[in-house]
């Protein structure tokens, strides 16, 4: 699952990498993508028509595993407001950046997250999993 702007960047990374297991999973699977711009989806993808929580309410309650969401914005608040998220995996890279978007900028109030694992890599990048309480 991505936001338009997600999916635009990673359509066009991942369709002209060289192709690997990982890669290939990647352009694979099937992609649901919430937009009210994007008419003609490439990369294995669906656009999410009418109301995004209850289409992704409707997906989590089929059989077939989990969803992935890739990127952050508006996708996440709706996803949050709607309590449809149950982890955040999320990269805590050594690097720092003066600006960016805020992951939870557009919720109101912040979120009260439990830490549920760390897991550091030997690149310095750690996951931080967390479950909203």
């Amino acid at each position: 699952m991505l936001g338009r702007l997600t999916y635009e960047g990673l359509s066009a990374a991942y369709s002209s990498m060289p192709r690997n297991e990982f890669v290939d999973r990647m352009n694979s699977i099937p992609k649901y993508v919430a937009s009210t711009t994007l008419t003609e989806p490439t990369w294995n993808a669906t656009v999410i028509e009418g109301d995004v929580a209850a289409f992704v309410a409707d997906l989590k309650s089929r059989a077939g595993g989990d969803i992935l969401k890739y990127g952050n914005g508006s996708l996440d608040v709706t996803l949050m407001n709607h309590r449809l998220i149950d982890e955040f995996h999320l990269l805590l890279t050594p690097v720092a950046l003066g600006r960016g978007q805020h992951l939870f900028e557009h919720l109101d109030g912040a979120p009260q997250l439990r830490l549920l694992d760390v897991s550091p890599f030997t690149n310095g990048v750690v996951v931080l999993k967390y479950a909203p309480n």
